[in-house]
Parts: C-alpha cells; structure tokens; sequence
C-alpha cells in the first residue's frame, strides 16, 4: 500500500510549491500527467508511469522520457478526458494511496484549473477525492463529501475558504472567524474566511465541498510546504 502518491500536471513551473522547484519533494512514489514526466525527469525524479498525449512535448523530449520512465500510457490528442483524468482512472485500477498530492494542476489555463477541481464531482472519481490534496506555491485544496469534518491549518496559510462543487445539503462552519449555519444551495465559493484557533470544523449532508487554505503572495515568499 502506498502512504502517499504524488502527481505532477504539466502547469506553470512558477506555481509550484518552493520545495518543489528546490527538489525537496524528490522522495516517494511520484506518477505524471503528459509534461509532468518531463518537469520530474529534470528534477531527477523518475516516475513510476506517465499519461497523457504528450502533444505538449519536442520530439527530443518525448524521447528523454520514453528512456526514462518506466511505463508509458498513450492516450489521443483528441479524447474527452484531460490527462489528469485518465491518470487518476489509472491510480483507481492499479493503487490504493493513503493520500494523493497533485502539482501543478494551477495556474496557466483556468478552463484546465477548473477541470482539475470538478473531475472529482464524477462518480468514478469520487472515492478518490477524499484522498486527495491539490497544493501550489499559495494554496492547498481538500476535497470533502458528507460528514463531519476537521480541518487543521497549514502552516502559513492566511486565508479559509469553502465551495460546493455540487448541489450541498446542511452547510455548517464553526470555529471560524466567519460561521455558517444549516446553508444549502447550488456551487458558490464562501471565501475570505480565517481560522481563529487553527483549528475549524464543518458538516453537510448532502454533496462535495472542497476548502482552499492560501495566503497573500505579497507578504512573503514562504513556501506551502
């Protein structure tokens, strides 16, 4: 069984958390979306398997990872589901993580960033969204079904936010600086909220609903881990 499983989308290398770009985070069992093969093969971290088109890539690139990488699954440059997509039905047949990080799946193209959040809206994909953790240099993303919930702040992030990315039954926030109380309605984003002890917890009946902790980029160059 994995404890964790990494996985590395082919966004703007500017985004990544700090201990990424620096190499910090070269342990562990690490997959790859399409160009994320290549930006792990440059950090001297050799995936365990690539998805994707590869479109993205030179055909000098293309080779380097073809020598590389272990295990490489071809998809067609015309298909209906992203890279992220196919490598996330590929991680449900094949592993059974503790947890799942995924880097750069921010920044660059906001249909692509939208997409990396509602993939886990999909009944297939579901299971895996509690499991999964999306971080960048200013943001780290949970993702939440029914229940109830604790969630513990991550070490210099400022800012609390909660959305619905499906219909959502029973919203209720304590312990934050802004509470909610029994809201149910359509995808909306309750943003600019703030922990008051580090600590906030939250319960719905009905739907998914992920928190984005995140920080102001202009009072520091700290990193998200």
């Amino acid at each position: 069984m994995i404890e964790t499983l990494r996985i590395l989308v082919g966004g703007p290398v500017a985004e990544w958390p700090v201990a990424l770009q620096n190499g910090s985070l070269a342990d562990g069992v690490w997959v790859a979306a399409d160009r994320g093969a290549l930006h792990l093969l440059k950090l001297g971290i050799t995936p365990i398997l690539a998805v994707g088109d590869y479109d993205s890539l030179t055909p000098a690139e293309y080779q380097l990872v073809v020598e590389k990488v272990p295990e490489l699954i071809s998809a067609q440059p015309e298909k209906d589901a992203t890279d992220l997509e196919l490598l996330l039905r590929v991680v449900l047949e094949r592993f059974t993580p503790q947890k799942i990080e995924i880097y750069g799946a921010t920044g660059g193209r906001l249909d692509q960033l939208l997409s990396n959040l509602w993939i886990f809206t999909q009944p297939q994909l579901q299971g895996l969204a509690p499991k999964v953790c999306i971080l960048d240099r200013a943001n780290v993303v949970n993702f939440f079904l029914p229940g109830e919930h604790t969630l513990d702040q991550v070490t210099h992030m400022q800012y609390l936010a909660f959305m619905p990315l499906m219909t959502v039954e029973s919203l209720t926030i304590a312990d934050a600086k802004y509470p909610l109380i029994d809201w149910s309605g359509q995808p909306f984003a309750w943003s600019s909220n703030e922990f008051l002890n580090r600590r906030v917890h939250f319960k719905f009946k009905v739907g998914m609903v992920i928190s984005i902790q995140s920080r102001d980029l202009n009072d520091d160059d700290q990193a998200v881990k």
